[in-house]
């Protein structure tokens, strides 16, 4: 492994996390908040030295970086953030507990946007608001990054699944690509956050709370802690809410034909297709089971989208039963956006290989292939996406059996296991029952590693990666 490559491109990420604390402190300073000063200050302080430190006292690599040493930088980014980031929530709140600030901070960074956090005041401080947003921004933004270049340099999922135009493998170091991808992502967050934003100033909603809409939106979280607990207040609201949803779940699948005006290509897309069909599904699941057609449809595209900020009354999906509500947390949305779950690109995969072998079921002797995003999938690309599938249902298994031995109920577990791996917040905020620490650990684990694809573990348990 290039250690030293590793090194420089995790303390620059961390930095960029070091600036934020700062704008964050200044905004506390500007709201009066003293505690959320010192501790964004010091969080602030503490990142930047030891990232800054760091920086100054590697050498520079004497030798190319390899897809390898960009996966060991998404592993030790995402183990480590949670944990430089949870400072602002152990003080000024009123549950100062260490491992509850680091679940907010994996919350908000993996854009589950569970919140545990209970405050002194009646409201939650102006900082801390940005505070969650600011993570939900990063966390998205990283998720989009890694799946378009370090997951399609390494091949994850299969051919076709993450690959973009935005990234080929260079033959110089592998972080030479990366500011490739940068550009784009960031357009397409800054934009859609933005456009989003403004529709909702124009609708009459408070400033504050349209932009963390907003933000909740395009990085499919929840920024504000009450967000599951309120209505749009209008159609016009949900609607805006609902277009946020639906750009978010897709991500660069919507925004690359977009940017070049390709309307047949946005169309034509795998991934947006059967996003149309999923969120038709479910809304005829949930009419079924007594909601509003309506609400219905909102809740469909709000599950897909493993978001769960409602696009309707807060109380109508109640009545859906479990099983229905885990199946579009489950989906979720494009390989190549923020949302959660097994990805829409890898059911539609799956999905042709299983109408494959029905096929050949009367001609045993018929060749057939299936292309995905103009490119012909070989017998190993979908072998590599039943390995996933398999590895999820396990992963989603065994955190189910952890939370049992926690002392929780079967319907509790369901909820905790699967929300957490798709990032779906509102599905863990239905559980019922009292997290421990233990359950707290287990959720943060849960959550985190569905931010990695699960499968990306995998190589950093064998010391030759490591020694590589």
């Amino acid at each position: 492994m290039n250690y030293a490559s590793v090194a420089r491109v995790l303390s620059l990420l961390m930095l960029i996390v070091a600036g934020t604390a700062v704008l964050g402190a200044g905004i506390a300073g500007a709201a009066g908040e003293g505690a959320q000063v010192l501790s964004l200050g010091v969080t602030a302080m503490g990142i930047g030295v030891a990232a800054a430190s760091v920086l100054l006292l590697t050498p520079s690599p004497k030798r190319r970086a390899r897809p390898s040493d960009g996966l060991a930088v998404v592993i030790l980014w995402w183990l480590l953030t949670p944990l430089a980031t949870a400072m602002p929530f152990v003080f000024g709140v009123a549950n100062s507990s260490v491992i509850t600030a680091v679940h907010e901070a994996a919350a908000c960074l993996t854009t589950t946007g569970h919140s545990v956090i209970r405050v002194d005041t009646e409201g939650w401080p102006t900082s801390l608001i940005f505070w969650r947003g600011a993570l939900h921004v990063l966390g998205a933004f990283a998720v989009v990054v890694t799946a378009a270049g370090v997951f399609a340099a390494v091949n994850l999922g299969g051919p076709g699944v993450h690959k973009t135009v935005l990234f080929t493998l260079p033959e110089t170091s592998f972080f030479d690509a990366v500011p490739r991808i940068l550009v784009p992502v960031g357009l397409m967050f800054g934009v859609g956050i933005l456009f989003i934003f403004g529709v909702l100033i124009v609708l009459g909603v408070d400033p504050g709370r349209a932009l963390g809409d907003a933000v909740s939106v395009i990085t499919t979280g929840l920024v504000h802690p009450d967000a599951l607990e309120r209505a749009p207040g209008s159609s016009g609201v949900a609607v805006a809410l609902g277009t946020g949803l639906f750009l978010g779940s897709l991500g660069l699948a919507f925004w690359l034909p977009f940017r070049r005006f390709a309307w047949a290509g946005i169309v034509q897309d795998p991934e947006i297709a059967m996003f149309g069909i999923f969120a038709l599904l479910f809304t005829g699941f949930a009419v079924l089971a007594g909601v509003a057609a309506g609400d219905a449809l909102g809740w469909s595209i709000s599950t897909l989208s493993t978001s769960g900020i409602p696009l309707g009354s807060p109380q109508a999906a109640q009545s859906i039963p479990l099983t229905v509500y885990v199946m579009p947390c489950l989906i979720g949305g494009s390989a190549l956006a923020a949302a959660g779950g097994i990805k829409l690109a890898r059911v539609v995969v799956l999905g042709q290989r299983a109408g494959q072998e029905f096929q050949q079921l009367g001609y045993r002797r018929s060749v057939v292939s299936f292309r995905f995003r103009d490119r012909e999938l070989d017998e190993r690309s979908v072998i590599g996406v039943w390995v996933y599938f398999v590895a999820y249902v396990l992963a989603v298994f065994l955190f189910l059996i952890g939370f049992s031995f926690m002392g929780l109920g079967f319907d509790d577990s369901i909820r905790l296991s699967i929300g957490a791996l798709t990032s779906s917040g509102a599905l863990i905020a239905g559980a019922d029952g009292n997290l421990g620490l233990g359950s707290e650990i287990l959720l943060i684990a849960a959550m985190l590693l569905g931010r990695l694809e699960i499968l990306t573990l995998l190589p950093a348990l064998s010391l030759s990666f490591w020694r590589g």
